[in-house]
């Protein structure tokens, strides 16, 4: 152990916070292993990434829902929801339509091969890791953003990345 506390990777296996640091990394395996599964079963069964599957799922969910809508609702940049809907527009899944009143604002809509296509797409559409983490206590949530956020400026102490965990 070195005199600032912190745990070496050549630390001995006895080193208690060596043994739970490896836990926590089996843990993780184990979420993303679980978590991209399912997109996996989107892809096949419905010919969309994770991602896309999810993004129709909530323009078909939200009514007059906008590009900057989605990507609020995904926790995405509004280029990677501009992205999104792109893709599933040149697949025939949404429509956009101009609002009648600002014509600045595009609305996205559910196509009926869009609507089709969720119905027969394995669930949930937003996969199972955002549907597993909206039936955690919100106490739980705020918890695991805290410490994710520790752990993400461990991470990148001087990049930005974590710093857009604050917000």
């Amino acid at each position: 152990m070195t005199t600032d506390d912190t745990v070496s990777v050549s630390s001995s296996i006895q080193d208690p916070r060596r043994h739970l640091a490896l836990e926590a990394l089996k843990r993780f395996r184990v979420l993303f292993k679980s978590a991209s599964n399912p997109y996996e079963s989107a892809e096949q069964c419905a010919g969309l990434t994770g991602a896309q599957l999810w993004a129709l799922a909530e323009v078909a969910q939200a009514d007059n829902l906008t590009v900057n809508g989605l990507a609020e609702a995904m926790a995405v940049h509004q280029s990677t929801a501009s992205n999104l809907i792109d893709k599933l527009d040149h697949k025939g899944l949404v429509l956009r339509l101009r609002d009648p009143y600002d014509r600045r604002v595009v609305r996205l809509r559910p196509t009926p091969s869009g609507q089709a296509v969720l119905a027969s797409a394995p669930g949930p559409a937003a996969g199972i890791l955002p549907d597993a983490l909206l039936r955690l206590a919100p106490e739980k949530l705020e918890q695991l953003n805290e410490l994710l956020n520790e752990l993400a400026h461990l991470l990148h102490p001087a990049s930005g990345e974590a710093s857009q965990l604050s917000r």
